[in-house]
């Protein structure tokens, strides 16, 4: 329990951001050398800009690079150190239906709508103590890829392996997802049950989830919805074309999609759940640990029986600090070196 655990590890795409720096470090000081050469030799040069001091520009350019990788290793969330928590085991489980349709790419929710919903999910993990949790992934079909479980470093290493490929079928099937929760929760049916889906609600093969979401709230269930997106403007959906980005087309026209809040509104209300947007500009957010916290953690039925959690520093603090010495250092560098008058 003890290795390396990263929290966000699409934040380490930002080490292409240090890369180009670099890259720009060193084109800048090969130009500075050929401006200089052409303008007098070496020995000259020293003799008319004794100040001149190259190696110290090179150092210079080494700690911002060093402490802009040190910022994005306390941006992934790096976790190591094992210690334990004692908590009452609790009798509601939870199963996440994750939209991962390519519509989830859209980026209208500060980031893509796929990397919010992941988000959230993850501050809900630090919140559990003691309850199961498992995640169905859907687009056109609907597949179980972590069953119930309370191994919360599991279920987030699942969680990160998770994208839109794994979908096996394109576009999108609310009622699909909702029917697999049902399926996931065989065997507990002596536990409170929820089912929380995350989804823009753009469901594309015209099913009847609000008749699935009914049928799981008569057999114990009840059923929430997370919106995840804009729903007034929207965004186009960028695709990887030729190593560059792209946008969906149908018919000549690019594709906008609209997070839809009334499909999700009565999916939740025929599952005797609610419905809250997450990540959408002027909305009153509800994040999914909100959720779990005001209205979920009420349902819990709690246990005499307690159990240890098994659970892991978060250490973004020690690079985030390296970062801050290494830029205190550079601060203190000077360019030019002192001349004797």
């Amino acid at each position: 329990m003890d290795e390396l655990k990263i929290d966000n590890v699409n934040q380490l795409k930002w080490l292409l951001a240090v890369v180009a720096c670099g890259l720009l470090f060193v084109y800048g000081f090969a130009r500075k050398r050929q401006a200089l050469a052409a303008f007098a030799s070496a020995a000259v040069l020293g003799a008319i800009a004794p100040a001149i001091s190259f190696p110290r520009q090179y150092a210079k350019a080494v700690l911002r690079l060093l402490a802009m990788t040190a910022i994005v290793l306390a941006m992934i969330g790096p976790r190591w150190g094992t210690y334990y928590e004692d908590a009452i085991q609790k009798r509601l489980d939870l199963m996440i239906c994750l939209d991962v349709s390519r519509s989830m790419l859209a980026e209208d929710a500060g980031m893509s709508r796929l990397d919010r919903a992941k988000d959230d999910i993850k501050r809900l993990l630090d919140r559990l103590g003691g309850g199961s949790i498992g995640l169905i992934a859907f687009a056109g079909k609907a597949d179980l890829v972590c069953p119930l479980t309370d191994d919360y470093e599991f279920y987030r290493m699942t969680l990160d392996d998770v994208g839109v490929h794994s979908a096996a079928m394109g576009g999108t099937n609310l009622a699909e997802a909702i029917k697999a929760a049902v399926k996931g929760f065989s065997g507990s049916a002596n536990k409170q049950r929820a089912i929380i889906v995350m989804t823009d609600g753009e469901d594309t093969l015209g099913g009847k989830p609000e008749e699935d979401a009914k049928k799981a709230r008569d057999l114990g269930m009840q059923v929430y919805t997370i919106g995840i997106g804009d729903s007034q403007r929207g965004s186009l959906i960028p695709v990887s074309k030729d190593g560059g980005k792209s946008y969906v087309v149908f018919d000549d026209q690019q594709v906008w999609s609209k997070m839809n809040p009334d499909q999700l509104l009565a999916i939740a209300m025929a599952g005797g759940g609610e419905y809250h947007p997450s990540g959408q500009v002027g909305a009153n957010q509800r994040t999914l640990d909100w959720l779990y916290t005001d209205k979920l953690a009420q349902r819990e039925e709690r246990t005499t029986k307690e159990k240890r959690i098994a659970r892991q520093y978060a250490q973004f603090a020690w690079p985030a600090s390296a970062a801050l010495v290494l830029l205190v250092i550079e601060s203190l560098v000077r360019e030019r070196r002192e001349v004797a008058s």
